[in-house]
Formats: C-alpha cells, structure tokens, sequence
C-alpha cells in the first residue's frame, strides 16, 4: 500500500498464474532477482516466462543448472536456478564456484521462490543464508508441508500476503472446471490369491498396482480419448509399475532419471505436435511443470 516490497508468500492454485505473479512482482520491483525453482525444467519454464511477458534483453535472463552455467550479467538481471543448486555444499565445479561466489557476494533486489512448500527445511534454511535479498516472495498451490514445518516459511520469509480460493476461480472461469471419476477395476483371481495370502505391504502394493484389470481400463480410456483427439496424461507414484504401463502402452516416459534433454523433447512433442498424445509420467510431475494441453 506505501510502495515498498514486502516479503511473504502467495497462494495461488494451480493454473492461476503463479508465475506470471512471480514475474510481474519482479518487473515492479525493477532490482536484480534470483529465481528458485524445484528442477532443470521448471527453470527453462520461468526463463520462457521472463522472455513472453517483459522487455529484459535475453542476455540479462541467465539461467544456472547442472546442464547450463551462464555467465551472470555485471548489471541488474534475472537469474533463474534450482534450490539444490544453491544449496549445495559439496564440492563444485570452477564455473559452478564462480557462478556461486556472484550470487552470495552480490545484494540482489528479491528472492523468487517457487513451490516453497515442497522444499526440504534444511535445504530451504540453506538457500535463505546463501541470497542476500532485499524482499522474498513465496509462490506455492498449497500451504501443506509433508514435515509439518509449514510455520518455518513464516519467519523465513514473510506472512501469506495473499491466498486465492480455487472455488470463486473457477465459478469466474479463470480455472477449468474439474470432473473426478473413480473406476473400481475387480482383482483378477490369480492376483486376489496373491494378494491375500501376501504377508509383505510392498507385494501387496505390486499386487493390486500391477492388477490386469486396471491395466486394460487405462488401456481402453487411452485408446478412447485418443480417438476423440485428448491429451492424455497417464501418472502413477510408483516408478516400477509407471515404466510397465509405457513400456505395454508402448507411450513416452517422464520420471525421475530421465535426461534433461529428453524431458524437454517429449514435453515438447506433446505440447506442440499431434504425434504424441499420451504421456507416462512419474511425481516429478507433481510440480513446476505446465502441461495447459493436456485435458
């Protein structure tokens, strides 16, 4: 209201348009800003952004992954990383070190962190020592945290500033409507000894993920959707059966130990083309990754 930044967080969710807050945040403000992400192409995801929606020369836009070290610009930018990235305490490499030495010796304007919610306490507590930065801005779909140390984001940076209810988006059509149908697929018979004579919670969790029944259901809602020109997105927590259901349904997969480059290549594939309209995908979905075309 006075003018100046303040730091807290926004709640936003998903498909409400955290990041287009998150870059215009960084527009009004008009300082030098790093920008946290959950992984490699969530960064190139936000790089994007800062290229659609401001008039930053693109060498002012410099992104620090694994994959990718640009040189950071002597003069006010954007740079765009991972919070393990920064948090890392291992030993680095001389580009890495070099990159690093600019970020913890400079005094940047603010610290954009995305999905702050997902991101280890120990890790997070790291990075807040790592950024001088004038104001911190928390973006995230869920006030939720896994360890339950959701009051730490309150003193790290700063109260929830603003939180916008899912329900009045979508009745003002800024959300798409969601419909959720559950499918009950009968254990075959074979399976159902198994599964009740198992003594073991991961076979039992083979048992009734793996059940043949569910796998001709998804095989026939792919086929039909198909058919009807969907984008499809097929998601399972557990890698094991994931990487079965690709392999039968003979689609691309995304999980944790698929490349960089191949992420962005089937991403893109499913994004812009017709040639792939199902995608296999793990949790490192979860988060960070827009896939507006898939419905």
């Amino acid at each position: 209201g006075n003018g100046r930044a303040r730091s807290g967080i926004i709640v936003l969710p998903c498909g409400a348009g955290k990041t287009l807050t998150g870059v215009t945040a960084a527009q009004t403000i008009k300082k030098s800003v790093v920008c946290l992400c959950t992984n490699a192409v969530s960064v190139l995801q936000w790089k994007y952004q800062f290229q659609l929606w401001t008039s930053i020369p693109d060498d002012r836009i410099c992104v620090f992954t694994s994959d990718r070290k640009d040189t950071i610009h002597k003069d006010a930018c954007v740079l765009v990383t991972t919070y393990t990235m920064v948090s890392y305490s291992g030993k680095r490499s001389d580009k890495s070190q070099e990159i690093m030495d600019v970020i913890k010796g400079r005094e940047w304007g603010l610290l954009l962190m995305d999905e702050v919610h997902v991101v280890p306490a120990k890790m997070f507590r790291r990075v807040i020592g790592s950024v001088k930065a004038h104001c911190r801005l928390g973006l995230t779909a869920t006030l939720v945290r896994e360890d339950d140390l959701i009051s730490d984001l309150n003193f790290l940076i700063g109260p929830k500033l603003y939180e916008a209810n899912w329900m009045d988006l979508t009745a003002q059509g800024y959300l798409a409507n969601v419909q959720c149908v559950e499918i009950w697929c009968p254990m075959t018979g074979p399976f159902m000894k198994e599964y009740l004579m198992a003594t073991n919670a991961r076979l039992k969790q083979l048992l009734y993920v793996m059940n043949p029944s569910k796998l001709r259901a998804v095989e026939y809602l792919v086929r039909y959707h198909e058919q009807r020109g969907d984008k499809i997105i097929v998601f399972s927590d557990l890698v094991y059966s994931l990487k079965l259901y690709a392999e039968m349904l003979k689609k691309p997969l995304i999980y944790g130990e698929t490349p960089e480059r191949e992420r962005q290549a089937i991403l893109g594939t499913f994004r812009a083309t017709e040639i792939v309209r199902t995608i296999c995908i793990s949790k490192v979905g979860d988060t960070s990754i827009d896939l507006p075309e898939a419905n």
